[in-house]
């Protein structure tokens, strides 16, 4: 039987295109930190992880193996479960790890960590080229604007308050977020002011002078370090000169999910952001 060439035609492209559903479904991807896997999973990119790292440690990802911490990844360890991609922050290491990873083989992907929104829109389109999910990324970025423009309607009439984020480590001074950071944009976000960020960039060390001096109204401290620390008051305890802010005053001291810190401003900063500014400007 002659087969006629428009025909041939329409049979290859069925056969490319169940060979390109056959290589997408085949792919075995590790995520290295809490925003990418989020991510992963918004866009509906989960039947395609094969491992998780520790900061991705949450309810949906516990049946998944873990790979250790994000910046301290195990070449051999990530080997062993023959990846066929790697997607992680710019956070991500060590060098040495992703080197001997590509040099087996593995697509070693690493997406921007911008702590701005535009940043998480952009990594929404990385991901999703990255994982085949191009359609979905479309949803997933109008949900966010909707996010995004809900925060702003919530800014409030008053003068913003001014909050700090402190990175506390038992034993060790503790850091302050300045411009340029996750916590900065979320405290943004929320309608609030971080005078830090008028100082310094990054998470730097800051006296308790200084401390003092931008009175700041509220506290803000990871979820693990307020339960590691034992609480407001044990906060106090070791950071006595607190006391004499507003935030210490008042015992104004709220926990952010570490989750919304990692890899870049997510979807879970963003919904920090609204309980943030539920928190601080209540309504009625």
């Amino acid at each position: 039987m002659k087969l006629s060439i428009p025909f041939i035609r329409r049979l290859a492209s069925v056969l490319f295109l169940l060979c390109a559903h056959h290589l997408s479904a085949a792919e075995r991807v590790i995520s290295a930190g809490s925003s990418v896997t989020e991510l992963i999973f918004a866009l509906g990119g989960q039947d395609q992880l094969i491992a998780v790292d520790v900061t991705s440690n949450e309810p949906r990802t516990r049946e998944l193996p873990q790979v250790g911490y994000h910046r301290q990844l195990s070449a051999e360890g990530l080997l062993a479960l023959n990846p066929t991609q790697l997607i992680g922050s710019e956070e991500m290491g060590p060098e040495s790890t992703l080197r001997q990873l590509r040099s087996a083989g593995v697509k070693v992907n690493i997406i921007n960590s911008d702590p701005h929104p535009q940043g998480l829109l952009e990594r929404i389109d990385q991901i999703a080229q990255l994982i085949d999910r191009q359609s979905a990324a479309k949803t997933l970025k109008h949900q966010v604007n909707a996010t995004l423009e809900q925060l702003k309607e919530g800014l409030p009439d008053q003068s913003p308050l001014k909050v700090l984020f402190l990175l506390l480590h038992e034993g060790r001074a503790a850091n302050v977020a300045g411009s340029n950071t996750i916590p900065d944009t979320l405290i943004t976000l929320a309608g609030a002011r971080n005078p830090a960020a008028e100082m310094i960039s990054a998470y730097k060390p800051l006296s308790m002078e200084a401390l003092i001096t931008m009175q700041p109204d509220v506290i803000l401290v990871s979820g693990r370090s307020y339960d590691q620390l034992g609480g407001a008051e044990a906060i106090l305890k070791a950071l006595p000169m607190l006391k004499a802010t507003p935030a210490g005053i008042h015992q104004r001291i709220i926990t952010i999910d570490g989750h919304a810190l990692v890899g870049g401003v997510g979807l879970k900063t963003i919904q920090e952001a609204l309980r943030l500014q539920a928190l601080l400007y209540p309504k009625g």
